[in-house]
């Protein structure tokens, strides 16, 4: 493709666009819309500056807000451009807020004492700018790269612990920037109390209002009737707006003009204390690792609300290229908003909604300081205990009936450490503790899909009937364990112990073989290699034979490595299981039989029909047939015109798929009958039947069948019944082996 057609294929995109956004109906959607999710946007947006710039960086909060405000107008702008459904409205996000939040305060801590105002306001806005500029070069990497399947490999009750921790951080956090003062005695007496006690109602009430009505302008509403509010009582009290400013009852003051400046100048750089900076590196990766999976998880959700596929990798890109913006101009990490996207759909909002909303947040930087100056710290503290509060309640108390009780103590876990030590460390103990609880569930899993007698799977070698009704009964001295999985130390000593257990069980017969299938088996450690060497061990002290069938190429290698395929007289080792069974089956035959006395086809059939006469007429039909080793007698896909009788030798059937090697499907002897299927469903051969050995077979063809069955009833009948009665013995030995299968 040309570029000139790329061109032209843009121009008519955005032509389309155009015409669908500015369109009377959707265009007055978009902008209500808009100007809701504006208001709620920075309402949320100001609690995190709040919050980031509180305490020792509370002097600078006029500029982190103009930082915040800034970078939330590039990204929820750029991701309302690019992103792949046109209601997504992306906003700075609370999780990497209150990690940053815990890092500011790290980092004043940790610089040298006497450190100046500039340096500590200087590597502040680096860490900040470090960490969303990463997050976005790694947004970026990952969508690159396809990588957008990454959340599924987070446990779920870490998410929902590290999200109920959160929730915890932020509802302090709120309530520490209200009445600036730590969790302190103090901090519950009257003075202290009367600043933060408000806020904390108002968030409360804010979570009843949500969790009870959908009504879009009710936040809103109350945001302003709590200004309102707050205004009415000073002035019916007489205090003025210096005073509650004087008292920190208010955000500000902010100078005069706007209140953003280029973060990126040579006056902030030289004052960053980088040392100080190293020692970040943890909070700034913990950011980015939450940013990743919270983005996946909130795009997959959104899927959901917006009844649309939705690129995962293309979201990646689009949120990397947002926070490189707002990265640049000192902004936080931001991504798409479930909450908000939900509202823009149900209002059906388009994309123009977020653009508007993102050029209304760049404009309020530059003439909206003096407005932000009036707002009490007790409505945006307001706005944290919310946000905290929703994930509490989401991950805390909804979790106890959605998750086990254990999933649950990991989360309560998490919620804890994350509390009393920090993120990581409460992401690290959570992520081990669910480790720990899939080891103790897996191990509970056992290993052995399948515990079978010899009876209830037999090889698909059919044999005639004297050895058929001998491996009867020997079939009571084979044992069959079909494994799956991986054998670890958690579930590697219940196999040995099962095994033990039916080798000791004078209620049964004795055992001669144990078969164990390990086609399903994808690997297994020390511990399990040596439950194996145990077994091996069990087998040669009771005289019994080992088999291994369906080995792996690692698990053959493994045993190898660990001498258990070391030839003793005990264990041999087969490709499947069919062949291993057949092994076992031909040990036992050869083990009764001296000789064995060959009988003619009249003889084989008799033993299925003791009806001489009509057995007798039905040779008046057959054509007899030698077929040498390796010939082929039936071959798959060719037209089903006769059937066959083997008088002698053995012949195997085969199915056979291209590209991959022939399966073998039976093997038959001396009186069973092969092609009958075709011939009576009229369908063409679905399997190659091939000559094992020298065999004898009697032919009867489509035409003399109808012949048979028009002049010869007698004969016919006779047929009828030896096949209803190959293809009974089929269907019992099937039903046999489902039914042990489902034990």
């Amino acid at each position: 493709m040309t570029i000139p057609t790329i061109s032209r294929n843009l121009n008519v995109r955005l032509h389309a666009w155009l015409v669908d956004e500015f369109r009377s109906n959707q265009f007055t959607r978009s902008l209500t819309s808009a100007f809701l999710i504006f208001i709620m946007e920075i309402s949320v947006v100001l609690s995190f500056a709040a919050f980031i710039f509180s305490g020792e960086m509370a002097k600078f909060v006029s500029y982190g807000i103009g930082f915040i405000i800034m970078g939330d107008a590039l990204i929820c702008l750029i991701v309302s451009l690019t992103g792949s459904h046109s209601a997504t409205i992306a906003i700075e996000q609370d999780a990497p807020a209150a990690i940053i939040a815990i890092a500011v305060a790290t980092i004043l801590m940790t610089l040298p004492v006497g450190s100046s105002p500039e340096v500590q306001f200087a590597t502040v806005v680096a860490m900040i700018l470090i960490t969303t500029l990463s997050t976005g070069i790694i947004f970026m990497i990952l969508g690159i790269f396809k990588s957008g399947g990454l959340a599924r490999f987070l446990p779920y009750p870490v998410i929902g612990g590290f999200l109920a921790g959160t929730g915890w951080l932020l509802l302090t956090g709120g309530i520490n920037m209200m009445s600036a003062a730590s969790l302190s005695l103090s901090f519950y007496l009257p003075p202290t109390l009367i600043y933060w006690l408000p806020g904390l109602a108002l968030g409360i009430l804010f979570l009843f209002i949500t969790n009870r009505y959908t009504n879009p302008l009710l936040m809103p509403g109350i945001l302003a009737g709590s200004v309102i509010l707050f205004y009415f009582i000073s002035w019916i009290m007489k205090i003025p707006v210096s005073q509650l400013s004087a008292n920190g009852w208010l955000l500000g003051p902010f100078p005069a003009g706007g209140i953003w400046q280029f973060p990126l100048n040579l006056q902030i750089i030289s004052n960053v204390d980088w040392s100080v900076l190293k020692g970040q590196i943890d909070s700034i990766g913990l950011v980015i690792f939450v940013s990743v999976i919270s983005l996946l998880l909130n795009a997959n959700s959104l899927e959901l609300v917006a009844r649309k596929d939705i690129d995962l990798n293309h979201e990646l890109i689009s949120a990397g290229l947002a926070n490189l913006a707002g990265g640049l101009v000192g902004g936080i990490p931001g991504y798409h908003a479930i909450s908000l996207s939900t509202f823009n759909v149900k209002a059906r909002g388009g994309r123009l909604s977020g653009i508007l909303t993102g050029i209304a947040l760049a404009i309020t930087v530059f003439v909206g300081a003096t407005i932000f100056s009036f707002i009490p710290k007790f409505v945006l503290g307001g706005m944290l205990v919310f946000l905290g509060l929703s994930l509490l309640v989401d991950w805390l108390y909804r979790a106890w009936f959605k998750f086990s009780r254990l999933e649950f103590l990991i989360i309560l876990l998490i919620v804890l450490v994350i509390a009393v030590y920090g993120f990581l460390e409460g992401i690290v103990v959570g992520i081990a503790a669910t480790i720990v609880l899939f080891i103790i569930g897996y191990s509970q899993v056992s290993v052995v899909k399948h515990a079978l007698p010899g009876t209830a799977y037999r090889s698909r070698v059919v044999r005639d009937q004297r050895q058929q009704k001998l491996l009867e009964k020997l079939r009571l001295n084979i044992y069959i364990l079909q494994l799956q999985g991986f054998i670890f130390f958690g579930t590697a000593y219940n196999l040995f112990e099962q095994l033990k257990e039916r080798v000791y069980d004078s209620a049964q017969p004795q055992l001669r073989f144990v078969i164990i299938d390990c086609c399903q088996v994808t690997g297994l450690d020390s511990t399990g290699l040596l439950s194996f060497l145990k077994i091996k061990l069990l087998a040669q002290e009771k005289n019994i034979t080992l088999i291994l069938t369906g080995l792996s190429q690692q698990v053959y290698r493994q045993f190898l490595g660990g001498g258990l395929l070391e030839q003793t007289g005990v264990l041999h080792y087969f490709p499947d299981l069919d062949h291993g069974i057949e092994w076992c089956e031909n040990e036992l035959v050869l083990s009764e039989f001296v000789t064995i006395e060959t009988k003619g086809i009249q003889d084989l059939l008799l033993e299925i029909l003791p009806d001489a006469e009509g057995i007798r007429a039905l040779f008046n039909y057959f054509e007899k047939c030698n077929f040498a080793t390796g010939e082929t007698i039936i071959r798959q896909g060719d037209e089903s015109d006769k059937m066959y009788f083997i008088e002698s030798g053995q012949v195997t059937a085969w199915l056979e798929n291209p590209g991959r090697e022939p399966l073998r499907l039976e093997t038959m002897q001396g009186g069973r009958v092969v092609g009958e299927l075709g011939l009576y469903l009229k369908i063409p051969r679905s399997a190659t039947i091939k000559a094992d050995h020298d065999c004898v077979v009697y032919i009867l063809a489509k035409h003399d069948l109808e012949r048979m069955e028009n002049t010869d009833p007698k004969a016919a009948s006779a047929l009828h019944h030896i096949v209803a009665h190959i293809l009974g013995e089929r269907v019992i030995q099937l039903n046999r082996t489902v039914d042990a299968l489902q034990q």
